[in-house]
């Protein structure tokens, strides 16, 4: 080797060695396995333009993947907001990502999903590729969020695979479809088709909502309850709902219908969308007796009676959120068994659970004692996270004509009583999963209250899968926190979905 090549090279080590051992690396890599690269596909470098005609044709996802030679559908084999990368690609991959940036006038947001990583790249500030590359470059997966003021919005989830000496692949993530393969099979393995899983069977997501501003909803309550005031943290709205919509749209696009079950009028800010569907109480209510009421222990037992719902189906408070991409498979499983993410604490049996004063406890411990009467060796323990609900109507059909006049007692009670049951958040859960058609699993998730709100505004932002923002605590007359709350929404859920004014 000359001189001059040995200056060159020492130079550019010393300049950029992220760059340095990147060329190294795929050099060495190309030597060995350019013959079954080269069956593949030719994988593509940095470009200085990207194509804009052909990104709008083809769409972002779909150009990044061409660019890149990457596959689709890295944990479920159909999610095309998923792709798999070759890790020596990395540096391609940011470029480009940078140069969409710039032609598209758009933000860039990166992160790792448990919380260790990430940077925030606004529509004026320059994307330091060389940096961000070398953080990711040792990661198995990390989040790519692009969007900008127009609406356009991308939420991508990136994978990475090795090649190894004799072309075989490795994917670094335990989640991969298949973690090994030959490369030359990507496009056989990772290509947007479904592999034989049941995550191909619509999935709605069903809310409950209330707004103690509602004129109609106040004067049902005065009506009703002429000398009591209402609890302001049970009935408040904060605009919860407009940001929890957000985060289906950001992070759950694959959803099906989303129905709002309410006694309120629709909110100003939301629109006619073929997505949204409102239900009025009189729908689903099986006695015009049980009405008016406001009791939420009521309203979900009849959730499964809304007209068109589908069989499988997410609960959701208004103060649930998502703060990562989420997958079918994260609420019901290959053979479609709905997911319990119970909690490893808050024993319904402990002391807390024996106080009779908390109206969800004690609807917790009468599930208990119903599941007891079916199946008398299980031990319904466990409280469900404040995370949304999975859940199959069939089963909650089973539920009631199991327990018919537990069921109708609940429906019948105008406010939460003590003698309430919760069918979404506890019940269905521990029938499901006794009697075979629900399975455990975990996440990260957090209760958001105003002893920890600035958790979600530090380090831990984009370290929980799954938030709540539980009302209680005096959150509905706390300022601190609803300013908190806000500064989260607008940082995270900035972009408008479809159904916004």
């Amino acid at each position: 080797m000359s001189k001059v090549r040995r200056f060159k090279k020492l130079r550019k080590f010393i300049k950029d060695p992220d760059l340095f051992f990147y060329d190294m690396f795929k050099k060495r890599v190309f030597k060995a396995a350019e013959k079954t690269v080269r069956e593949k596909k030719e994988i593509s470098l940095p470009s200085t333009a990207v194509d804009l005609d052909r990104v709008r044709k083809i769409g972002v996802q779909e150009y990044l993947r061409e660019t890149m030679g990457a596959g689709y559908g890295v944990e479920d084999g159909s999610d095309k907001n998923s792709l798999l990368i070759w890790s020596g690609n990395l540096y391609g991959l940011l470029d480009v990502v940078s140069l969409l940036k710039e032609s598209l006038s758009m933000s860039v947001t990166l992160y790792t999903l448990g919380g260790h990583y990430n940077s925030v790249f606004g529509v004026d500030d320059r994307l330091d590729v060389r940096v961000v590359g070398g953080e990711l470059g040792t990661r198995p997966d990390f989040v790519l969020e692009m969007g900008n003021e127009a609406g356009v919005l991308h939420v991508l989830r990136i994978y990475q695979y090795d090649i190894a000496d004799d072309g075989l692949a490795n994917v670094r993530s335990s989640s991969a479809l298949i973690r090994k393969f030959q490369v030359r099979e990507l496009g056989a393995i990772y290509n947007g088709t479904p592999a034989g899983c049941g995550y191909s069977t619509p999935i709605d997501a069903v809310y409950t909502w209330v707004n103690h501003a509602d004129s109609d909803w106040q004067a049902l309550w005065t009506t009703t309850y002429p000398s009591d005031e209402f609890d302001p943290d049970r009935y408040t709205s904060n605009d919860e709902l407009r940001y929890s919509l957000r985060s289906l749209n950001k992070y759950a696009p694959w959803l099906n219908r989303i129905y709002v079950v309410s006694n309120c009028s629709q909110p100003g800010w939301m629109k006619e969308h073929p997505k949204i569907v409102w239900v009025k109480h009189e729908e689903i209510f099986p006695a015009e007796s049980m009405l008016p009421t406001f009791n939420s222990h009521a309203i979900e037992a009849c959730l499964h009676r809304i007209p068109g719902l589908s069989e499988n189906f997410l609960y959701l408070n208004d103060d649930f959120v998502l703060n990562q991409p989420c997958l079918p498979k994260d609420f019901f499983d290959e053979i479609g068994r709905s997911v319990a993410y119970f909690e490893p604490y808050g024993m319904v049996d402990s002391k807390a659970g024996r106080d009779t004063s908390l109206d969800y406890l004690a609807a917790a411990n009468n599930s208990k004692v119903l599941l007891k009467t079916l199946f008398s060796d299980y031990e319904a323990r466990c409280l469900h996270r404040h995370v949304p609900y999975a859940l199959k109507k069939t089963v909650l059909k089973e539920i009631e004509e199991a327990f018919a006049k537990t069921i109708e007692s609940t429906r019948n009670a105008k406010r939460r009583s003590l003698s309430d049951v919760n069918v979404t958040s506890f019940l269905y859960h521990h029938f499901a999963f006794v009697s075979g058609r629900a399975v455990k699993g975990e996440a990260t998730s957090l209760i958001v209250r105003p002893g920890n709100v600035e958790k979600i505004l530090g380090k831990d932002t984009y370290k929980y899968k799954m938030l709540c923002f539980n009302d209680g605590d005096g959150s509905a007359t706390n300022g601190r926190y609803k300013e908190h709350t806000s500064r989260f929404f607008t940082r995270r859920l900035s972009e408008s979905a479809a159904w916004e004014q």
